[in-house]
């Protein structure tokens, strides 16, 4: 696999203590991958001052940039998520409760010979771009439309009996947030490693045939547009390159005072 040339970019939101994404760099093994830890719903912070979102991150950093290559990403992912889960144990973490779980989207490549392999959880998302400059979204947004799912989850809760608030308790951002969580890795939920076993049930993941592809673009969330679609985006990253549009995404999101968080991608340029 002739890989000619790979660029990165992480940067921190200016609202967080530090930054919760994490970039995979593992050249010798091909391969590369963004990580977008969930911004934590409680106080918690180890020794070190860092909070579950970050070790989330971490966690599956250290884990992707171990490899040596062949021992398959999937196995990578179960054996990543065990270690969240014993880690999470560890520091007594009420495990039992979705928000209380420390968490992190996943988009990974393996970038081989003739193939390229990929795992993908959450937003974080992996694309294509071909010989014919056309692109392409390889994975799924299982987090787009989260909070209308959870809203009709509810809805037939009700109906089915249960006591449940009501929708006015859930119109309080905490509330909603806390209610979305308890729907990872749940048949009509979102996807993300938090350390169920559930995760491998509903991890994305397949291969694709490296013949006739020029680039790969990796992001998390932080990088999508309000305007733009990811194609688009990733056109507009082929125009002007990763940090002007870093600068052109913060400049919009500032000028409609819209939330800017970490902006993290890999772009991977194949001969």
């Amino acid at each position: 696999m002739n890989v000619t040339s790979v660029e990165h970019i992480q940067k921190k939101s200016p609202v967080k203590k530090e930054c919760e994404d994490a970039l995979v760099l593992n050249e010798q093994a091909g391969i590369y991958g963004v990580l977008d830890g969930a911004t934590p719903l409680v106080c918690f912070e180890d020794e070190a001052g860092h909070n579950g979102a970050y070790l989330a991150a971490q966690i599956f950093k250290t884990k992707m940039e171990r490899l040596k290559g062949g021992e398959g990403l999937r196995q990578a992912v179960a054996e990543a998520n065990l270690h969240l889960k014993e880690k999470m144990e560890r520091h007594a973490v009420q495990t039992d409760l979705g928000e209380e779980r420390w968490s992190t989207c996943v988009s990974v490549v393996e970038i081989k010979d003739d193939h390229i392999h990929y795992v993908q959880l959450g937003d974080s998302m992996f694309l294509i771009e071909d010989e014919a400059g056309n692109f392409t979204v390889v994975t799924t947004d299982s987090v787009k439309g989260i909070s209308e799912r959870a809203k009709q989850k509810r809805a037939e809760r009700r109906e089915g009996g249960e006591e449940i608030p009501p929708e006015s308790y859930y119109d309080i951002q905490i509330n909603k947030l806390r209610y979305n969580r308890r729907l990872a890795n749940v048949e009509g939920g979102y996807t993300v490693a938090n350390g169920m076993p559930e995760v491998m049930d509903y991890l994305d993941q397949g291969v694709i045939d490296r013949k006739g592809i020029r680039s790969l673009l990796l992001i998390s969330d932080g990088f999508f547009h309000p305007e733009l679609t990811l194609e688009e985006t990733y056109h507009r990253i082929r125009e002007v390159g990763l940090e002007t549009y870093v600068h052109e995404l913060t400049d919009h999101l500032n000028k409609h005072s819209l939330h800017i968080d970490d902006r993290t991608a890999v772009w991977i340029k194949l001969k």
